[in-house]
């Protein structure tokens, strides 16, 4: 696809949590009040929206002069769309006997080309998993999120998570696990428990939450845990589906903001030395390559030679060096080592070992 091979995203790899491939970015499927011209344009604008919100990444982008325009002629952006052949379950109105679920493929290059004229960046299809740690509060009882025994906020997280292009991760909840953290940890505001528990999935992004459902209310509480900062917000009073989205929208302005790339951008391309010592076994060696392969900076990774467990590479990337620098240490996989290296072209790192 297009998209993929323009964008790349940056990600880490870590020992379990490899980068989800998330697909369909540009397809999803919207309520059309009937089958009519009206109806129909109404429904691809709705669709449009949607995607729009899963690919681009900036401030508001609904009010970006190119998005708007888009919207405005939504069926231009079309490339397929068809109807369920029996009527919704979930009619757009109450009144709506008629209303189909419509499924609508965009034309992506089309949609990359509007948004290269655009202020906006565009996250590609590869993606880093999202661990969910969710606390559900009903009836004054606090019990953490268990998919098999909550299918309606499986079902919730699952298609909302679809539409928001987010892959997550639900924790394993294991013996080991519900000795180690408490329900207490997920809230609290001390979460060195909750991080420390976390480590075994290799994941670089966090979502901790609680819902609470009052009456025909809930409400929601997140913390947000990536790139050693931690965002907080909350939302009051809605359908479950609505603090739901509330806290995947959180998760996707963050990551999508920090791991989008202008489309077509053209930069400089370099190269740089990559001296990596730790490196003992062929698996270690694979490891180091997905590693730096999976960085959306990285154009070209060759292995030049390796002895006493120090293999050297050479890398050719786009842009900044000292951004290649921050992407290279992020992961938890190579550990810069403290050897001077200004006006060289040349890195040292260590490979970390494996964190089970």
């Amino acid at each position: 696809m297009l998209l993929r091979t323009l964008l790349i995203c940056v990600l880490t790899y870590a020992c379990h949590a490899l980068a989800a491939e998330v697909t369909g970015l540009f397809e999803t499927q919207v309520i059309a009040g009937s089958q009519s011209s009206e109806d129909r344009n109404s429904a691809m604008q709705t669709a449009l929206s949607i995607v729009l919100h899963r690919v681009a990444a900036g401030h508001d982008i609904a009010k970006d002069p190119s998005v708007r325009a888009a919207l405005a002629d939504a069926p231009r952006y079309v490339k397929q769309y068809q109807y369920a052949l029996v009527e919704s379950l979930w009619p757009a109105s109450a009144g709506a006997r008629s209303a189909r679920t419509m499924r609508v493929l965009f034309d992506e290059p089309a949609l990359i080309n509007l948004l290269k004229s655009s202020n906006l960046k565009v996250w590609g299809e590869t993606r880093p998993e999202t661990l969910l740690w969710l606390v559900v509060e009903e009836n004054s009882q606090r019990l953490f999120f268990k998919p098999e025994t909550m299918p309606e906020l499986d079902l919730a997280f699952k298609s909302l998570a679809k539409q928001q292009g987010l892959p997550l991760l639900y924790p394993l909840m294991d013996i080991d696990e519900q000795r180690q953290l408490s329900v207490q940890d997920v809230l609290s505001a001390y979460p060195q428990h909750l991080l420390s528990a976390s480590e075994r999935y290799g994941v670089v992004s966090i979502l901790a939450g609680r819902v609470v459902k009052d009456k025909n209310c809930w409400q929601s509480d997140w913390a947000f845990y990536f790139d050693q900062r931690v965002e907080q917000w909350t939302h009051d009073c809605g359908s479950l589906n609505e603090v739901i989205l509330m806290g995947l929208q959180g998760v996707y302005g963050k990551l999508s903001n920090y791991y989008a790339v202008k489309p077509f951008t053209v930069v400089e391309k370099k190269k740089v030395t990559l001296k990596i010592s730790g490196i003992l076994t062929s698996d270690d060696r694979d490891r180091v390559l997905r590693y730096l392969k999976s960085l959306t900076m990285v154009t070209s990774v060759d292995w030049l030679t390796g002895s006493a467990g120090q293999d050297i590479y050479k890398v050719g990337f786009d842009g900044n060096r000292t951004d290649l620098e921050d992407r290279l240490a992020l992961g938890r996989i190579l550990n810069p080592q403290d050897h001077e290296n200004a006006g060289t072209d040349e890195l040292n790192y260590r490979l970390l070992s494996k964190r089970f």
